[in-house]
């Protein structure tokens, strides 16, 4: 941390106006995370004759084992145009920097955010804040992540023409299931064959239901990426926009709604209870976003893909999360559960 703290206040202290002398503070640089390092520190400087002190993180581009997480200014672009053209809750972009030789990789810094997040591991599902609270409050929690994500879903797709691909048309299934899930795909199956998710991805493409809406896929939508108040329950920002690309909301309702099930049964975990699923979720998302969503089980699928295709190759890049082996017999089972629901118009 030595030497990104000298290097960081040098490069802080050329950024600012007047070129104060910059103090970094308290830097540390947290386990997890994949596609980037990720420092938090704090920045100080004297303003006015009284110092000056702003909490920052940095997201430094490392080598990476998978292409789709090559590129740590996706990230910035993404946060960049849902802030310009909205007010979701997300970090704001302090300072990026393109070139690699100030820290050895190019980085961006954004805003350092407080608050609390449901933990992965151990499984907010067992334990931790989420767990502890009253059942009505966690319902409430649940749903408060979901309403800000549906404020996300509502910027124009168009505010994201660095993720169209040129497309002139609305981006679908089809487009979400060929620009990423079919990628990562590509990369992760290293020329080798997966029946199941081969003809899993071919039933969904030929059977996409039309796209009612279209906008930005968050691509990673869970409650381990939504920050909440310290005190209370209200959102304070939604995280982690490595992988974000365009299609239906219902892409990310349904991995929402999926990475609950994943992150209780999957690893043995009993579900806590209030966390909506089944009917209960899809007639709150209808309320939501005002329509209908008749197909739902079609993107239950499209989720339950999408995990199974991420445990074919790890791209954790060292990175070790200590996790409970993998179970893929449920990621395989519960893809054909969904798939069957779909086939049977539930």
């Amino acid at each position: 941390m030595q030497d990104f703290t000298r290097k960081i206040a040098a490069w802080l202290t050329a950024q600012l106006p007047g070129s104060p002398p910059v103090e970094v503070i308290e830097a540390s640089e947290p386990a997890q995370g994949f596609s980037s390092r990720t420092v938090l520190f704090t920045a100080r400087w004297p303003v006015g004759g009284q110092l000056r002190e702003r909490p920052l993180v940095a997201r430094i581009q490392r080598d990476v084992a998978v292409p789709m997480l090559a590129d740590v200014f996706h990230q910035h672009r993404v946060m960049t145009a849902i802030a310009a053209n909205s007010s979701v809750k997300v970090p704001g972009i302090a300072f990026a920097e393109h070139d690699p030789a100030v820290l050895g990789a190019p980085f961006f810094i954004m805003e350092r955010l407080y608050g609390r997040v449901p933990p992965d591991f151990p499984s907010y599902q067992l334990q931790g804040w989420l767990a502890e609270l009253p059942e009505a409050k966690r319902t409430r929690c649940w749903w408060n992540g979901i309403e800000e994500m549906a404020r996300l879903h509502r910027i124009d797709w168009r505010c994201f023409p660095f993720l169209s691909g040129g497309t002139q048309t609305p981006p679908d299934a089809v487009f979400y299931l060929d620009r990423f899930v079919g990628t990562w795909f590509d990369w992760a199956r290293n020329g080798r064959s997966f029946p199941v998710i081969e003809d899993a991805l071919a039933f969904l493409k030929a059977h996409a239901p039309p796209a009612t809406t279209s906008g930005l896929v968050w691509n990673d939508a869970r409650l381990g990426n939504t920050m909440f108040a310290t005190e209370g329950i209200g959102v304070v920002s939604l995280l982690d926009f490595e992988v974000a690309t365009l299609g239906p909301p219902e892409i990310d309702l349904a991995h929402w709604v999926y990475l609950d099930e994943v992150f209780s049964e999957n690893f043995g975990v009993p579900r806590i209870t209030g966390l909506p699923r089944g009917a209960e979720a899809v007639a709150g998302f209808e309320q939501i976003y005002g329509r209908p969503m008749p197909q739902f089980s079609y993107f239950m699928a499209v989720a339950a893909l999408k995990i199974l295709i991420l445990s074919v190759r790890s791209y954790a890049n060292d990175k070790h999360m200590g996790t409970p082996a993998a179970l893929p017999d449920f990621l395989v089972d519960r893809l054909a559960w969904y798939l069957a629901e779909f086939k049977a118009g539930r």
